[in-house]
């Protein structure tokens, strides 16, 4: 029965895709791949010109202290009070505490603008028909990314808009094996900056890499199940100790906390059946965005009163999993590149697995404020 009940699920999954795609976008499915296993035959440069001329998305949002509030309830079992965000604090009123009691923290821009799709909208993953490049590229991973925070944000309640556009598209890969990355460049500014050529450098702004590979038949899922078992073949460890670090056993509520804070539907963050039969993981996988999240937490821990991150990238380079230790690293790493007045300082960030490899690896740089 479970084999039956598998193998319909996947063929409801290929036809949901091809639905949910082709109504939204659908051009997407005019392009003829020929199988599941075959290759772009050549419309790479088709694909790639449609993707990129997907309107922009606009998300408005309220900067309410909810959502940052529930962040810090969701984080405060695994991380140490130190990492923290600070508490927002009602009844602020003078110009001298207003800053510091109605900032956002930087970071949790990223439990704001929730995608506002419905559910027949989505992927049948749970992921944004935006991004997706269509049939067969029906597995979605997050690579990394970078974030540039230009200017601050105040849970005060105010207008704040979120623009969304694919940016850049590429194919990597031999033929019939190829990936496609997708880079999604989001843009958050107040409601007056919106529309305002002036005022372009300033909110945050923030680009996401995504990686598309095809879908695998229930063999293969098999195949890549034995293999997440055994764990990774090469193990690439980080190159330096770190200043600081803190360690964490994610859970099932962690996940899901973080899953419903930032409206996200993915699958592989929620269906551990899903994950093992379809996708071959050996587990729950652990957010991309919430690997950024923990390394933020941890670097603005390090750093000054007057201190703030000005910019971060970072590269996904294998899974984490729920259930499974993970530590999160911060390193100063001085060089000739920062200022001569100390304005800035460079950082080293990364998270490792529960082999202590590397899974998610980036840099960071901190400016002071005022100076």
């Amino acid at each position: 029965m479970k084999v039956h009940y598998i193998a319909l699920r996947r063929l409801q999954r290929s036809q949901c895709i091809s639905h949910t795609i082709s109504r939204i976008y659908p051009s997407v499915w005019r392009r003829g791949y020929s199988s599941s296993n075959g290759s772009l035959q050549g419309n790479f440069e088709t694909i790639r010109a449609e993707m990129l001329a997907r309107p922009a998305q606009l998300s408005w949002d309220v900067m309410s202290p909810t959502n940052s509030s529930l962040l810090n309830i969701a984080l405060a079992d695994f991380i140490p009070e130190s990492c923290q965000a600070p508490a927002y604090q009602a009844g602020a009123r003078t110009i001298e505490n207003i800053d510091a009691k109605y900032e956002l923290p930087q970071g949790h821009h990223l439990v704001y603008f929730p995608l506002q799709k419905t559910a027949s909208e989505l992927c049948p993953d749970g992921t944004d028909p935006l991004h997706s490049p269509g049939g067969p590229f029906e597995r979605r991973m997050w690579a990394g990314g970078s974030i540039e925070f230009n200017d601050d944000f105040r849970l005060d309640s105010s207008k704040v808009v979120c623009k969304e556009k694919v940016d850049q598209v590429a194919v990597k890969g031999s033929e019939g094996q190829e990936k496609i990355f997708v880079d999604v460049l989001r843009e958050y500014m107040r409601e007056d900056d919106f529309g305002n050529p002036s005022t372009t450098s300033r909110g945050i702004r923030e680009r996401r890499g995504l990686v598309f590979m095809r879908g695998v038949n229930k063999e293969q899922a098999r195949e890549n199940l034995a293999k997440a078992a055994l764990g990774r073949d090469r193990i690439v460890k980080a190159p330096n100790t770190p200043d600081f670090s803190i360690a964490l056993t994610p859970t099932p509520t962690l996940l899901f906390h973080y899953s419903a804070l930032t409206f996200n539907a993915h699958l592989i963050h929620l269906d551990p059946e899903f994950c093992r039969e379809v996708e071959g993981h050996r587990n729950l996988l652990f957010h991309g965005p919430l690997s950024l999240t923990l390394m933020l937490s941890v670097l603005r821990s390090r750093l000054e009163p007057d201190e703030k991150v000005h910019k971060i990238d970072y590269r996904n380079l294998a899974p984490l999993y729920v259930n499974e230790p993970l530590r999160v690293c911060v390193r100063y790493s001085g060089n000739k590149e920062e200022s001569a007045e100390g304005k800035s300082r460079k950082w080293e960030v990364w998270v490792e697995g529960r082999d202590g490899g590397l899974s998610v690896r980036g840099t960071a740089v901190s400016e002071r404020i005022g100076k």
